[in-house]
């Protein structure tokens, strides 16, 4: 009986999970907040209905996780002179079509950046010049 309760209660905090949302309501930091990708040097990166998007969270133990659009990434992360110094960066290597987006995400990531948040919009450029732009985003 007890199982049955429990397996009830797993399935009823499941079903109501809507994924993320924007929410003006909350504080916007740096560290643990899941950033999806929205904009790559002033290109709008869109993700199809059916995929995983482009996203990235520093974490508060130092390490960084996130998805490119076909491999997922991790890697640590430090302040360093008010740049944040991201790496080294291991990622799968899923076979997969060629991914501009994801390319653009590792190479800016790569090394010390610098950021800028405004809002709920982080900037970040990479030591290549490549600018990233993400949106906060929060679970319900």
């Amino acid at each position: 009986m007890i199982l049955l309760i429990l397996v009830a209660g797993v399935w009823l905090v499941g079903c109501s999970y809507q994924g993320p949302k924007t929410s003006p309501d909350q504080g916007t930091t740096l560290i643990n907040t899941y950033w999806k990708l929205i904009e790559t040097d002033g290109v709008a990166v869109t993700t199809a209905a059916d995929a995983r998007e482009a996203h990235v969270i520093l974490r508060p133990d130092h390490r960084v996780t996130g998805f490119g659009s076909c491999n997922t990434f991790s890697g640590t992360w430090q302040m360093e002179d008010e740049l944040l110094v991201i790496g080294p960066l291991m990622s799968t290597r899923m076979a997969c079509p060629e991914s501009a987006t994801e390319m653009a995400l590792l190479s800016a990531l790569d090394g010390k950046v610098v950021t800028e948040i405004e809002g709920e919009v982080l900037t970040v450029t990479g030591r290549d010049g490549i600018e990233l732009k993400f949106q906060a985003m929060y679970f319900e």
